[in-house]
């Protein structure tokens, strides 16, 4: 078989006798350029028109997004209109390669959107392929002879070599960094032939003389082509090579052009760009332009100016398109008049701070000179930007008067506020925001006040993580936000390429009730970066931004929530108190009362992974016992005085120390006693969830399922094992009671009501639970076949995990990935049950169907009416109907 340069000479040659304008052209190029790489199958490629007229995409799996347009035309002209496209696609290809049969054009737009990674003509491949290699059926990673961000972490990583070295021989950290932050302003400057201004920015700074070391590293990174190197990423990363565990820029991640502009593209560049097409004459243009030079715009959080940086270009290439129609409508003198003045940041990093200031400062140079071929005018003088960026607090800060917010505010889940940030910190916190509960995220602080702070139709866009949907991180945040604005544009749930390994949601509203329009709404479907996207278009965005029914106004039912039914399992609190098998059996072996207080542990992973669902390990649980009575039980009680009681000890030592930092500042202020109570019955568990082993203690079985999950899939389970806190426990034994739990109607309004830990559902009590309404009037004949559906369900489960030698985590993956399932025919019987028990109708939607009835119920509650609450022994059944929803089948002890 010929060589691929051999194969590509072929296709270069093929491709030059193509005129380049029609479908079979089109098709025909493709398809020999795929074969030309090696490609024996083209089942994997999909070959489409175009919207617009001589227009084709070939897109080859999640690779690449091919973009083939009429010959002779300009592909420069067509980057942003690429870039927006690709933005908006439910799947994001990798590469993205504008062609026009005679040149290609490569861009991986999560790189860097503005400059592509490389170009080369159609006659160059022979002997330039290297840029393609992901082409191949057999990928190779592409070289490119225009890769910015390789060239930006190389020059980060030189500067931070330099850093260090200055801080190990003893300068202080704030001059090695302000030190080596005029030498980036000096290198850029020089790239681009500004003139250096270090007596507005660089005041006082003393001068430092290297070390041969130093110096080399220092010439290294000037040797570099400071012109190609990315402002915004170079801003990122050179301020995290600055910390203190941070050495170089490599494995550093930085957040992606593509996602600020899921910022900026919808808060600022649509609704402008809008205005200045709906424009009809040279007046209300001129209008427009005096409007958009007048905005101004503020980034709380603004870390080293990247969203700044984006926002200050993107309103240039709208004074620009701007300019562009006036040129069509009229000869009215234009003056370009977007000011860097405008725009305004807060941070609480002193260092990021003066970045920022750079990075703008270095925008009103670097912008224009990409511009200029179309916008010939001379950039602002430049200015030191103090008053504009500001080392500060923003949650204590008066924010400056601005029509538009944007950010990244720092993410802090509500159970690490107070270890991160300290008591003090927190309860100031408290006061200044009493609205927000306590139970909420950091970020949704800077939802709140940033929504507060708008003028009536100011827009705002911010990243948060995505708890901001849910329980009270929504009521404080985007509830709060829905009642006198609009979400105009959102994303649920996306991996975040910023340096937080997190799944974030991002908000974009205008304060404005009811604003018109469609409202656009989507969510990565997966875990990993370039996981395929899903979008919709709704009248409306809710607070829970989910584009099913929006459940989050339902109710707690007092029948639910006083039944004790939901519990979280037991909480050990050290490693200590859980014993391998092979321990325990000995332990019960060298006394026989020691069966009293070790007892077989199940926890998320045995339910999930294990075929049999059987615990893999034990707990040492001495109950309610006083330290006397524990000590009865020789080896047990050894293990844990050895173990946990050091730990305890300390971390009680430790939480006093805390406690008395606190008193000196505010001898009013609440302490923790947290690890001193734990010291004080250092023996038992943390939580031993006392309630839930009562409820259970009737009971010849229990259901549960893994508390942190996708699906929720339950079982039961012999009351002789203690299930631990990564599951959720419910107190049932009848078939009816778990037919409802494992339904899709519970499945349904789980997820809609639950928290999430990165992807997956955490099942709560308080909000799913509490909440959930039950059937009010099934019939005996209907509660029957429930339970029949639900004993039907396990028992094929049963088979299928013995005959297929699989986990109930492998067995569900395959349910879900292509229904096609031993067990959809069981679960699809189950379901008919439980919507035939609640007098669903044909075609209902479940989460609307059970709220309504949540409505009702509530109200029937507050009127002093009796519902029917969980389970079957709410329905008051007779003997026969308790003996129908019986059986005996559960996980038992290994």
């Amino acid at each position: 078989m010929p060589g691929l340069a051999h194969r590509l000479a072929g296709f270069a040659a093929h491709a030059a006798a193509l005129p380049g304008g029609g479908e079979a052209d089109a098709r025909a190029f493709c398809e020999r350029l795929l074969r030309a790489f090696g490609w024996r199958s083209l089942r994997h490629a999909v070959f489409a028109p175009s919207t617009a007229a001589g227009e084709f995409d070939l897109t080859v799996s999640s690779t690449l997004w091919l973009a083939l347009k009429p010959r002779g035309t300009d592909l420069a002209a067509h980057r942003q209109r690429a870039f927006e496209h690709w933005h908006d696609r439910t799947t994001h290809p990798r590469y993205v390669v504008l062609c026009n049969y005679s040149d290609l054009v490569v861009h991986d737009f999560n790189r860097q959107i503005w400059e592509p990674l490389d170009r080369l003509t159609i006659t160059e491949l022979p002997r330039e392929h290297a840029a393609l290699g992901f082409l191949l059926p057999d990928p190779r990673p592409p070289v490119f002879r225009n890769d910015r961000v390789a060239i930006t972490r190389d020059a980060v990583d030189r500067l931070a070599a330099v850093f260090h070295l200055l801080v190990q021989r003893g300068v202080p950290r704030e001059l090695a960094r302000r030190f080596l932050l005029r030498r980036v302003f000096d290198l850029f400057a020089a790239a681009i032939d500004l003139a250096p201004h270090h007596s507005e920015l660089f005041p006082d700074l003393e001068p430092l003389a290297l070390t041969v070391e130093e110096q080399t590293h220092l010439h290294a990174a000037a040797a570099r082509d400071w012109s190609r190197v990315e402002l915004p990423v170079f801003g990122a990363l050179f301020q995290r090579s600055m910390d203190r565990e941070r050495r170089h820029a490599q494995g550093a991640h930085f957040t992606n052009e593509a996602d600020i502009q899921r910022i900026v593209l919808p808060t600022l560049v649509r609704p402008w760009r809008q205005r200045i097409a709906a424009a009809t004459s040279s007046e209300e243009l001129l209008a427009v332009h005096h409007e958009l030079a007048r905005l101004r715009v503020l980034d709380p959080a603004c870390g080293s100016g990247n969203f700044l940086y984006v926002a200050y270009r993107e309103l240039l290439r709208l004074e620009l398109e701007l300019a562009e129609r006036l040129r069509h409508e009229s000869a009215t003198p234009f003056s370009p008049r977007i000011s860097v003045r405008n725009f305004f940041g807060l941070d609480t990093d002193p260092f990021a701070v003066e970045l920022a200031r750079v990075t703008l400062q270095l925008a009103t140079r670097l912008a224009l000179l990409e511009l200029r071929p179309a916008f010939p005018v001379e950039p602002e003088p430049l200015t030191d930007l103090h008053d504009n960026l500001r080392a500060a607090d923003a949650l204590f800060t008066d924010w400056p008067a601005v029509d538009v917010i944007l950010g990244n505010p720092p993410f802090q889940s509500k159970n690490k506020i107070q270890r991160e940030l300290g008591p003090d910190y927190v309860r100031r916190l408290r006061r200044a925001f009493p609205e927000v509960s306590g139970l909420a995220d950091y970020c949704v602080y800077w939802f709140r006040k940033a929504h507060d702070h708008l003028p009536i139709g100011g827009r705002a866009g911010l990243v948060g993580t995505n708890t901001i949907r849910q329980n009270n991180s929504r009521d404080s945040g985007l509830g709060h936000i829905v009642e006198s604005g609009t979400i105009t544009d959102a994303v649920a749930s996306e991996v975040w390429s910023g340096d937080a390994a997190v799944h974030v949601s991002i908000v974009n509203w205008i304060k404005q009730p009811r604003a018109p329009g469609k409202k656009s709404l989507s969510w990565q479907t997966g875990d990993a970066a370039h996981s395929p996207w899903q979008t919709v278009e709704l009248e409306q965005i809710g607070p829970s931004l989910s584009p099913h029914t929006d459940v989050s106004a339902a109710r707690v039912l007092r029948a639910n929530a006083n039944a004790g039914r939901c519990y979280q399992g037991q909480t050990v609190g050290h490693e200590a108190f859980l014993l391998p098998p092979a321990s325990a059996r000995a332990m019960l072996r060298r006394a026989r009362g020691n069966a009293a207080v070790i007892l077989p542990f199940l926890i998320g992973d045995d339910l999930l992974g294990r075929a049999d669902g059987s615990p893999s390990r034990w707990v040492i649980d001495f109950g309610d016992r006083d330290l006397h009575e524990a000590r009865e039980f020789t080896a047990p009680f050894a293990r844990i005085k050895t173990h946990v009681l050091p730990d305890r000890e300390a971390a009680a030592a430790e939480e006093l120390r805390r406690n008395a930092d606190v008193l000196r500042t505010d001898a009013r202020a609440r302490v923790n006693r947290h690890h001193a109570n734990f010291h004080e019955q250092w023996w038992r568990l943390s939580w031993r969830r006392g309630e839930m082993l009562a409820a259970l203690a009737p009971l010849s079985r229990f259901a549960a399922c893994v508390r942190v999950t996708k699906r929720p899939i339950f079982e039961f389970v012999s009351p002789q094992i203690r299930p631990s806190d990564a599951l959720v426990v419910f107190a049932f034994d009848d078939d009816y009671s778990f037919g409802l739990l494992q339904s899709s109607v519970h499945w349904q309004w789980f997820t809609a009501r639950c928290s999430t830990l990165k992807r997956d559902h955490r099942y709560t009590s308080s909000t799913v639970f509490d909440a959930f309404p039950w059937p009010q009037r099934p019939s005996s004949a209907e509660v029957v076949q429930v339970a029949r559906a639900a004993r039907h369900l396990r028992t094929v489960r049963a088979r299928a995990l013995q005959q297929l030698g699989c986990s109930r985590r492998e067995l569900y993956r395959d349910l879900d990935a292509s229904g096609r399932s031993p067990l959809r025919p069981a679960h699809d019987a189950l379901d008919r049950a439980v919507r035939a028990a609640y007098g669903m109708p044909a075609g209902a939607d479940p989460l609307r169907f059970l709220l309504d009835l949540n409505h009702e119920l509530a109200a029937r509650e507050a009127a002093g009416a009796t519902i029917v609450g969980p389970g079957l022994a709410a329905l008051a059944p007779g003997a026969r109907l308790r003996v129908a929803c019986r059986s005996r089948d559960c996980i038992e002890p290994a």
